[in-house]
């Protein structure tokens, strides 16, 4: 068996909040526990000292509620609330539908947790953790009458994907008895596998369009078998989007299922406009095992693909004598208040969720917008443009640097934000409205100044994408690449293999008369399954996009890799950009598409 600790909320040891109700005894014992480095290292013991806890309805502040901040409000607007999608959150335990957040009977919806899956010799159990990561992907904000404050649904209360259907998987055979490491869990491979599994293959016809995960385990090369078949099931299912937590391990690199391959890894963001590297969020370079030569090279590979507010979360508190919980005897209630929440929740385990709904919300807009190609449902896909339209964070930096004229990076990534912050608002405005989605074949052409495209390269062979109207000397490019590491899946012995690993590099070059001229800018790292470059262009001009698979890192299948299919995606961006565009590109967005609205949500508060 193995032990883990969860991604979220980050140890609290730096000072313990004042509880106002009679729980004195619970912040005595989570001060202790608090000296431990063991219990520190993710946040196990000190998870509810990090908060107090109070009764709804939501308080005005200081409190944030991110959906507005990572510009969630642009799907909102046009109808989008993830509806059409199929969300999976698999932790410790399971979500605890029966608090207040998840009702939804105003909305004419059935139970928020349509389905509840348990692992091989998992009894399965409601977990305080899981509760607060449901909250934050598809809670719908509803709030209890309480005083003279009637009973509604309220904005600031609201999960990214409200009307989501919620799949809970639970894989912990075992929880920590102990004081001193709340939280932790034992799983096994069994317990782990055949979850994701399920999830990834579908139940009864139905796959879920997002997987969300939010615990942390040791295994710094991604060899484990748990992971091993995430990364195989992720790659014979692209339809389903992977996202992990990245950790709370401070300057230590990132925990799995964080450092798999095929899936979207967050960090935490925080400060004023969460654009600020959360102190808490694991970073720094992952090993990289080739399972070709046996060996392992140790610190070569960036993790971190995005980052998204993991701080001062406001969480719909389980406190039901089960899960993670069954230490905290004075703490449980039986039964559980459906109306408490903990207050100021740090971790990456709330960012994680918060870019998972955010895929959520792309996908129902994708689905239900007759001009979206079937491509837009790709992982790869979803991933590109979330890294291409990602805001810079403060102290941004994945390794560029100008050598001989040309900027390049060998990094690609920033170790603690990967290519930045979420932004839901410009991911929409390249995933639904860019000028080019999906071109026709698979092997580049002409395009717009944003847009997306799955294409198909060989070993040895390149694909170029050429702008097709000359950019201003004042634009920035951003652009990224992702594809997956290879591999299968037995369902027979619920075990996966990585079999082949491509060696992609991304590349900008000025245009001239039709001809790539003179390279510009490459993002070059040898390692890592994404390349991404965000700079200002060197001057006005015409300019292209060039992908080319030069090698593969290692191919131990019995029939050779001759091709790799990738996720591109690029914006361009005036800066300053003009906040005259932005006003009228939000009056037409989605204009095309049927308008659909969450029926009682509540004004902005």
């Amino acid at each position: 068996m193995r032990e883990f600790d969860r991604a979220g909320p980050v140890c609290g040891c730096g000072g313990i909040r004042p509880l106002p109700y009679p729980l004195a005894m619970l912040a005595v014992l989570l001060a202790a526990a608090c000296q431990l480095p063991d219990a520190c290292h993710a946040e196990t013991a000190t998870t509810l000292a990090r908060g107090e806890y109070v009764a709804g309805p939501y308080p005005s502040g200081p409190y944030a509620w991110v959906n507005g901040e990572v510009g969630a409000d642009i799907f909102y607007s046009s109808g989008y609330y993830g509806g059409s999608t199929v969300i999976g959150n698999i932790e410790a335990g399971y979500v605890w539908d029966g608090h207040e957040v998840f009702d939804r009977s105003g909305l004419g919806l059935g139970n928020a947790v349509e389905r509840k899956v348990a692992g091989t010799g998992v009894a399965g159990e409601y977990d305080f953790h899981a509760t607060m990561v449901g909250h934050v992907l598809a809670g719908t904000g509803y709030v209890a009458a309480s005083g003279t404050v009637p009973a509604g649904y309220s904005y600031t209360g609201m999960g990214m994907a409200p009307r989501a259907r919620l799949w809970s998987g639970a894989i912990a055979t075992a929880y920590s008895t102990s004081t001193t490491s709340v939280g932790s869990f034992d799983t096994t491979p069994a317990s782990t596998v055949s979850v994701y599994r399920q999830f990834f293959q579908g139940i009864s016809g139905t796959a879920c369009d997002v997987i969300n995960s939010s615990f942390g385990g040791y295994d710094p090369a991604t060899t484990e078998p748990e992971y091993v078949a995430v990364d195989a099931l992720a790659f014979q299912n692209p339809t389903v989007t992977f996202v992990a937590a990245a950790g709370n391990g401070d300057v230590n690199p990132v925990s799995a299922p964080g450092n798999v391959y095929n899936g979207i890894t967050v960090g935490s963001v925080g400060g004023t406009n969460f654009r600020t590297p959360s102190d808490f969020s694991s970073r720094g370079a992952v090993d990289f095992y080739n399972p070709a030569t046996n060996a392992t090279l140790t610190g070569v590979r960036a993790a971190v693909d995005i980052a998204a507010p993991g701080e001062q979360g406001y969480l719909a508190a389980y406190l039901g004598p089960t899960g993670g919980l069954v230490p905290l005897t004075q703490l449980t209630q039986t039964p559980p208040p459906t109306n408490r929440y903990f207050v100021n929740m740090d971790g990456t385990s709330f960012a994680s969720p918060t870019v998972a709904g955010g895929v959520a919300l792309m996908k129902d807009a994708a689905k239900n917008s007759w001009w979206m190609p079937q491509a837009a449902l790709d992982a790869r896909v979803v991933k590109a443009v979330l890294m291409a339209t990602s805001a810079q964070t403060d102290g941004w930096n994945n390794g560029q640097a100008t050598t001989g004229g040309v900027l390049r990076t060998t990094q690609a990534l920033d170790y603690a934000t990967g290519a930045g912050a979420l932004d839901l608002d410009a991911a929409a405005r390249t995933y639904i409205l860019g000028d080019t989605r999906d071109l026709s074949g698979t092997s580049g052409g002409t395009i717009g100044s944003s847009g997306w495209d799955l294409g198909s390269i060989g070993v040895g062979s390149h694909a170029d994408y050429a702008f097709s109207a000359t950019l201003a000397s004042s634009t920035e490019l951003r652009v990224a690449l992702d594809w997956f590491t290879q591999g299968s899946f037995s369902n027979a012995t619920d075990t996966g293999t990585r079999s082949a690993f491509a060696n992609l590099d991304l590349q900008v070059w000025s245009v001239v008369n039709g001809a790539f001229d003179t390279l510009v800018a490459e993002s070059s790292s040898l390692y890592n399954n994404a390349e991404f470059l965000r700079f200002t262009l060197p001057g006005a001009g015409l300019y292209g996009l060039r992908v080319s698979l030069p090698s593969m890192v290692y191919d131990t299948g019995a029939t050779p890799v001759t091709a790799e299919t990738y996720g591109l995606a690029w914006k361009t961006v005036i800066v300053p950009e003009p906040s005259a565009l932005v006003v009228a590109a939000c009056g037409v967005l989605f204009a095309a598409a049927a308008r659909r609205r969450v029926t009682s949500r509540a004004t902005r508060g």
